[in-house]
Formats: structure tokens, C-alpha cells, sequence
């Protein structure tokens, strides 16, 4: 009997100096290592076992991926743009410089091991940042007609706005030239790492996946699929190429 692929999945970094309350269960000074339902969810419903990756030393990555088939980036906190040679301002939200730091030794890994990597949102910027590209520190940046990226007063499911699909490997994926997809993000990828290409964009031009041709089992996403799975089936697709690409399967 074949074994079910482990998944590993990156989540919010949660120091205890934040404090208790909120969501969060606990004692004073207690922190939390937190990993979303939603997509311990999809990797169930794609037949693999889902397995938290908490943040800790950097020298343990090597294990970390050795022992999962799979990894999944996350979303969550905004990236320090001291990273990408820009600094932070008052439109940034949080940052955890310690889950940067620890993801994107954990990607270097991942990439150097040809571990299939799905990257999500925050995941799809980080990898952007870690082959050398720059992010927008707000996505107004990007210019005065720049649409709405988070929706957060609609359902966490609900498809905010359109996606132009550009290359056939994606177009082929989805079987389709444009989808729909919700949005929770205020950065965006600016400048595009070395030798990742963009796969999809919004009509206002922001990029909303990336591929990599020297690396085929790799695919970023600016959307969140796992929140979409909730309600679309189609949120489904990235997860279900993840599993392709464990069990050797093409580019995406």
C-alpha cells in the first residue's frame, strides 16, 4: 500500500511578548506556533497528511525537509523590507523577522533537495525576495489604479476580482485563459527574483503567480486556494498539482 505524502506547512510565528487574548488561547508570555485549518483541510482532501512546520533554528531545515515531501509557504505577517533593500513604514502590519529568516532557509533547502514547494500569498513574496526580487512595501505603490487586493469584509472564500492567466503550463492546470480568486494581501511582487517569471496577473497588472523554469515543481500563488476550497472546488488545484509533483508529475 502506497504511503500518504507528508505535507509540511509553514504558519504564524506568535513571540509571547504579543500578550494573551484575542483568538488565541493561553498564558501571559506563552507563544504559539498556529497553522490554519483551511489548509490542513486541502492537504487532507488531496490525500496527503498535513504536518506543521513550526519556526526554529535554521541549521534544522535540512532534517525538516528531509523528512516531508512536499512544502507549503504559507500566508500570514508582512516580509521586513529591510530584506528586499527598502525599509518599513507606517503602512506595514506586523513583521517577524525570525519566520523570514527561518523560511527562507527553509526554501534554499527545499530547492536544493528538488522538494516540490507551493507558496501561497506572504509564501509567493518571500520566494520572490529569496531569488533576489524586490516587493512592494504597499501595493499603492504600484500606481494611482491599483484594485482592491483585500477583501477582508467578505467571506474568506468570496472571489474578489479577476486573474490573467499567461503561461500555457498554468493555463493548462486550470484549463482555462482567467479565473477568479479572493485576495488578502496589501504587498505585492515588485521586481521579479532571478529567473522566476510571472504566470498570472490581475487587471491592474499586479503579479499573481509565479513559476520558475529551471525549478518545475515549484509554483507560487497570490491568492489564498486553501480559503477558496471552502466553497470552490477549484481552490483545490494548486494542492492537487503539490501531490502531482510528489508522485513525479510535470511542471505546472
Amino acid at each position: 500500500m502506497r504511503k500518504k505524502p507528508l505535507i509540511g506547512i509553514t504558519g504564524y510565528h506568535v513571540p509571547g511578548e504579543e500578550g494573551v487574548g484575542g483568538t488565541f488561547r493561553g498564558v501571559k508570555g506563552q507563544g504559539f506556533s498556529v497553522i490554519g485549518h483551511d489548509y490542513i483541510q486541502a492537504v487532507k482532501q488531496v490525500g496527503a497528511i498535513p504536518i506543521g512546520i513550526p519556526v526554529g533554528d535554521r541549521s534544522t531545515c535540512s532534517e525538516i525537509l528531509q523528512a516531508i515531501d512536499g512544502l507549503i509557504l504559507a500566508g500570514g505577517e508582512d516580509i521586513d523590507p529591510q530584506l528586499y533593500g527598502s525599509s518599513p513604514d507606517l503602512r506595514c502590519w506586523t513583521i517577524t523577522p525570525e519566520r523570514d529568516y527561518f523560511e527562507l532557509a527553509l526554501i534554499e533547502e527545499a530547492l536544493r533537495l528538488h522538494k516540490p514547494i507551493l507558496a501561497i500569498c506572504r509564501g509567493m513574496q518571500l520566494l520572490n525576495v529569496c531569488f533576489g526580487g524586490t516587493l512592494y512595501v504597499d501595493i499603492s505603490d504600484h500606481g494611482e489604479h491599483v484594485l482592491a487586493h483585500q477583501f477582508s469584509r467578505a467571506p474568506r472564500w468570496y472571489l474578489g476580482h479577476r486573474v490573467k492567466l499567461l503561461t500555457p503550463s498554468l493555463k493548462k492546470l486550470y484549463q482555462a485563459n482567467e479565473i477568479r480568486t479572493n485576495s488578502y494581501h496589501h504587498q505585492a511582487v515588485n521586481q521579479l527574483g532571478a529567473g522566476l517569471e510571472a504566470a498570472a496577473v490581475a487587471d491592474d497588472g499586479i503579479i499573481e503567480a509565479l513559476i520558475h523554469p529551471n525549478h518545475p515543481n515549484l509554483l507560487a500563488v497570490q491568492w489564498h486556494p486553501e480559503m477558496m476550497a471552502v466553497k470552490h472546488e477549484e481552490g483545490l488545484i494548486p494542492f492537487r498539482w503539490l501531490i502531482d509533483q510528489v508522485n513525479g508529475g510535470g511542471s505546472p
